[in-house]
C-alpha cells in the first residue's frame, strides 16, 4: 500500500463494490478522491452493474476526512478550491450516478467521510461508527458537505453535528437519520451491506433510475454550489487562525 492509499473494485455480482484505503487512518488525498469518483462513474457507465456499495477497508475508521498532511500544503485560494473540490467531487458523481448507492459505515467517520456517508441512497453504521464534524474547531467549516448533510439529515441535526464539533454515536446518527440500520459490527454490517446490494441490484434498472432521480429532485444547482462552497473553504483554510489550529491539531 502506498501513501496514496488505494481503492479496490469488483463488478462480478451485479453491483460495484469499491473498498478504499489509506494507512492514515483511511483519510482522503486528492488523488484518491479523484480515483474514487472515476470508479462511481465507471460504475455507472457499466450495464452489468445495478447497484454500487461503497466502503472502508479495515474495522477501525471509515474515513478521517481530508488527509491532513495535504491540507497543511495548501498555499493558495485556487489550490485550497481544488482540494476542497475533491469531495463535492464525490458527492457530485453519487448524485449523477443512475443506480442506487449503499454506504457501509464500519468506524469512525469523520469531516468528508461524514459527507459520504450522507450522500449515500442507504447507509448503514455499526455501534462502532461515531460521526464528528471537527471543521468549525479548525477555523473552516464543513460548507462542501452540508448540502448532503442537510438533505438526509435536516437542517437541526446538521446544525447540532456541525457546530457541536464532537464526537456523535451510531445511535444518534441513526435517530436523526444518517443511518437507516446500526448493527453490531463490522462482519455483520459488511455481510448485510452486501446482502442489501444484492437485493437493490435485482430491482428494475430502469425504475431504479427514476425513483433515484425522484428522491435527489431538487438538486440540480449542486454542482455550482459546491463549486462555491469548496472556493470558500479554500479560502478560510489560508487564515493565520486555520493554519495555526491545523498545526495544533496534526500535533495531538
Amino acid at each position: 500500500m502506498t501513501q496514496q492509499g488505494t481503492i479496490t473494485t469488483d463488478h462480478r455480482m451485479g453491483f460495484a463494490r469499491i473498498v478504499f484505503s489509506h494507512p492514515s487512518h483511511n483519510s482522503m488525498p486528492s488523488s484518491l478522491l479523484a480515483e474514487l469518483v472515476k470508479q462511481i462513474d465507471d460504475a455507472a457507465a457499466d450495464a452489468s452493474v445495478r447497484a454500487v456499495l461503497i466502503r472502508g477497508a479495515g474495522d477501525d475508521t471509515f474515513c478521517a476526512g481530508a488527509n491532513l498532511d495535504e491540507l497543511l500544503s495548501i498555499e493558495d485560494e485556487a489550490t485550497g478550491k481544488n482540494f476542497f473540490m475533491g469531495f463535492a467531487n464525490v458527492i457530485l458523481a453519487m448524485r449523477r450516478c443512475p443506480k442506487p448507492i449503499v454506504v457501509a459505515v464500519q468506524g469512525k467517520a469523520i469531516g468528508g467521510g461524514v459527507g459520504i456517508a450522507a450522500a449515500a441512497d442507504y447507509t448503514l453504521g455499526c455501534k462502532g461508527a461515531q460521526v464528528k464534524l471537527s471543521e468549525l474547531a479548525i477555523a473552516i467549516g464543513p460548507f462542501v458537505i452540508l448540502p448532503a448533510l442537510i438533505r438526509k439529515m435536516g437542517v437541526s441535526a446538521a446544525s447540532e453535528l456541525c457546530l457541536d464539533t464532537e464526537w456523535h454515536d451510531s445511535q444518534w446518527a441513526k435517530a436523526k437519520g444518517l443511518y437507516q440500520r446500526v448493527y453490531a459490527g463490522p462482519e455483520e454490517l459488511f455481510r448485510e451491506a452486501r446482502l442489501l446490494a444484492k437485493r437493490l441490484a435485482e430491482h428494475s434498472p430502469a425504475a431504479s433510475t427514476r425513483l433515484k432521480q425522484s428522491l435527489w429532485s431538487g438538486t440540480d444547482h449542486w454542482p455550482q454550489e459546491l463549486a462555491e462552497r469548496a472556493a470558500v473553504t479554500g479560502k478560510l483554510v489560508l487564515t493565520d487562525e486555520a493554519k495555526n489550529a491545523l498545526a495544533k491539531f496534526k500535533k495531538k
